[in-house]
């Protein structure tokens, strides 16, 4: 749930409408950043499924989605939420673990393998410092912003529950690659192609 996009990217998009109503500029590097995690997520997880491009020796299929959004957002809202700069690195610190916790959750679902948690980790971590990285980059909103961005992110996964992002991507692979079935890990081990968990 805490690393789902359908929570985590409603409510940074509101934390950035706030930071573009506050005439701030932290907005527009966060929406890049994301974009860019974002594509590359997609990117690495197409290959894989819809032409079987990977690392065989790292386990390696693809940046962990969950693990790469949840450290990309989290640390900038747990940023945001703090009104002092030294107790705001803290939290943004705290968002940080957050994240950690969402990666190395994907590992005992068997979603994930070790190599894609951590470089999804390491890849949404390494956009969010980037974007706070200079004295208060981010400037807070109201409470109320803050509290509707968490209400929004939490009301789409409610309102929306039969949409997966997942297989969204396993069609978009299928169709880019006019394979009939996606590619997964057997494919590692000799076995045919088949359809991924």
């Amino acid at each position: 749930m805490l690393g789902d996009s359908r929570l985590l990217l409603p409510t940074a998009a509101v934390l950035m409408f706030a930071g573009w109503r506050a005439h701030s500029s932290w907005h527009w590097r966060w929406a890049s950043a994301l974009t860019v995690v974002g594509l590359l997520v997609l990117g690495s997880k197409l290959a894989f499924l819809g032409w079987g491009i990977g690392v065989a020796r790292w386990d390696f299929t693809g940046f962990s989605g969950h693990a790469a959004m949840a450290a990309g957002v989290w640390p900038m809202v747990c940023y945001i939420a703090m009104p002092g700069d030294r107790s705001r690195r803290l939290m943004a610190l705290l968002g940080l673990s957050l994240a950690g916790a969402v990666a190395y959750s994907r590992l005992p679902l068997n979603a994930h393998s070790w190599s894609e948690v951590i470089s999804g980790w390491l890849l949404g971590a390494v956009a969010s410092s980037l974007v706070l990285r200079g004295a208060q980059p981010v400037p807070g909103p109201r409470c109320r912003w803050l509290v509707l961005a968490l209400g929004m992110g939490i009301c789409m996964p409610l309102a929306f529950p039969q949409i997966r992002t997942h297989q969204m991507v396993v069609a978009l692979a299928k169709t880019l690659s006019g394979t009939a079935k996606e590619f997964d890990r057997s494919i590692w081990s000799g076995g045919e192609p088949r359809r991924g968990s």
